[in-house]
């Protein structure tokens, strides 16, 4: 039989053997880490507490917060601005119209209203327009055409009953006559006229002397107004319809070119057909 090693209680050679079983036992430990389930110490936790892994919970709320900062991009005027404007498409009718007119080109008056005869492709009677480019904005004129454009416009005149009327919201009028001292009781309705372009203005030929005869005397003329936009030199105006005929919408034409400066480019066309570039 082999030799027995005893050891004596409180012995070194005891103290050594339970010593290194201890160093054995916890590198066992080590090396097969805690059973599942097992609550462990971790730093800065008390004694006994479970490790919790919250990966998964961490990337949801990632993915959450991501996709509110996507939203938001979007939605913004930058991102706006890239996403590409749906394209407007023209009907057949349109393009062949658009295609017998040279946009290159400047056509004579008399041409231009030939083509645009051949360019109407409207089922109704289309009304003429004219439109013009100066080289400073800020014109104002009224003009009396010798021929009827098509277009009835009101006038009114400010008195008492019309001032009412403005109080209330109820503005039916194209054009507001005052004679000098009326203009201080319009002056609290500027904010609503001015911007409507309503407001009377000795320059435009509404602040008159007699507004009750002026209102007469449009109602028997073909008067307009040709006025620039506010940010941009430009005047829209209409002419009158196109089953007027070529040489009342020429007086017509020519009554307005008289009465602008020499304009740096003017367009004829009507409703809902191409444009057609005239000589200047």
């Amino acid at each position: 039989m082999g030799k027995k090693r005893v050891s004596t209680l409180g012995s070194e050679d005891e103290a050594a053997a339970r010593s290194k079983r201890a160093v054995q036992l916890e590198q066992k430990k080590l090396r097969e880490g805690p059973p599942a389930g097992k609550r462990a110490k971790s730093p800065g936790l008390a004694g006994g507490q479970r490790v919790v892994d919250t990966t998964a919970e961490s990337l949801a709320e990632l993915a959450v917060i991501e996709a509110k900062k996507q939203a938001l991009a979007t939605s913004t005027p930058e991102a706006q601005a890239k996403t590409p404007k749906k394209i407007r498409t023209r009907s057949k009718a349109y393009q062949a119209a658009k295609a017998q007119v040279n946009p290159e080109s400047a056509y004579p008056l008399d041409v231009a209203l030939s083509l645009l005869k051949k360019v109407s492709i409207t089922k109704f009677d289309p009304t003429v327009e004219l439109h013009l480019t100066l080289k400073e904005k800020g014109f104002t004129k009224n003009i009396d055409l010798p021929h009827s454009t098509g277009k009835t416009r009101k006038a009114a005149v400010a008195d008492a009953a019309t001032l009412a009327q403005i109080a209330a919201g109820r503005i039916d009028f194209d054009l507001l006559y005052a004679s000098a001292d009326q203009m201080g009781q319009l002056i609290k309705y500027a904010k609503v006229l001015g911007p409507k372009g309503l407001m009377p203005n000795p320059k435009a030929g509404t602040v008159v002397s007699d507004p009750a005869a002026a209102v007469a005397d449009l109602a028997s003329k073909n008067t307009i107004t040709l006025k620039t936009e506010k940010d941009a030199p430009l005047i829209h105006t209409q002419i009158g319809k196109l089953s007027l005929g070529d040489a009342k919408l020429t007086a017509n034409i020519q009554a307005v070119l008289a009465a602008v400066p020499r304009p740096q480019k003017v367009v004829l066309k009507s409703t809902m057909s191409p444009a057609i570039k005239l000589v200047v």
